[in-house]
């Protein structure tokens, strides 16, 4: 069975997988959090909240702000849009590379893409949104499928390419979107596969 066809009850869903979850009912509570306190599209709110801002990180030294924006999310598409790739693609990932090492990917991958925006984005930017972690896992999807083929079936791998092509197309057509915040978490995703998945197939 593919790993992202998902079947299961909510309540099933949430016992198998917690870690993954946990991180979807954390970006809806700090949305509503948001939303009933200055609106999630607004600028004095995103930063009150913990999203990407430079100045804030260079003046303040408010380093957190490379983890805090991952579970900001800027709009009801933003947030959806995001929540459904988590919902479908993260959990295949939750059970094979365990809680820790899932949880390491996830915020790593969207870390990285926040430092890469530092490094090279202007003082103006905000920015925000679990992407750069949802584009880790696919990273760590394309490590498997060309390293780790006896890992995912051959529908997923057939299923994964597609999704990561559009992906990285998306990146550079649609306006708004961070590209520095998805390639970076797509190349940590990726380089995570050396360090979290043994190379080489494991028999017992």
């Amino acid at each position: 069975m593919s790993w992202f066809v998902r079947n299961e009850n909510w309540r099933t869903y949430i016992r198998r997988y917690p870690i993954t979850s946990l991180l979807m009912a954390i970006n809806i509570i700090v949305f509503l959090f948001m939303t009933f306190g200055g609106g999630s599209t607004d600028f004095v709110t995103l930063i009150q909240y913990g999203a990407y801002f430079k100045p804030a990180i260079l003046e303040g030294g408010e380093y957190f702000r490379f983890l805090t924006p991952i579970f900001i999310h800027i709009g009801w598409e933003h947030l959806l849009f995001n929540n459904f790739a988590i919902l479908i693609f993260a959990p295949g990932l939750e059970i094979m590379l365990r809680k820790f090492r899932y949880l390491l990917l996830y915020l790593a991958s969207g870390a990285s893409g926040f430092i890469l925006t530092f490094l090279f984005s202007g003082p103006e930017v905000i920015a925000a949104g679990a992407s750069g972690s949802i584009f880790g896992i696919y990273g760590m999807y394309a490590y498997l499928a060309r390293y780790r083929r006896d890992l995912m079936d051959t529908y997923s791998r057939q299923t994964i390419l597609p999704i990561l092509i559009f992906g990285v197309i998306s990146t550079f057509v649609i306006p708004g979107i961070s590209i520095l915040g998805h390639i970076g978490g797509l190349v940590t995703g990726y380089s995570l596969g050396f360090f979290l998945v043994k190379r080489r197939p494991v028999y017992y």
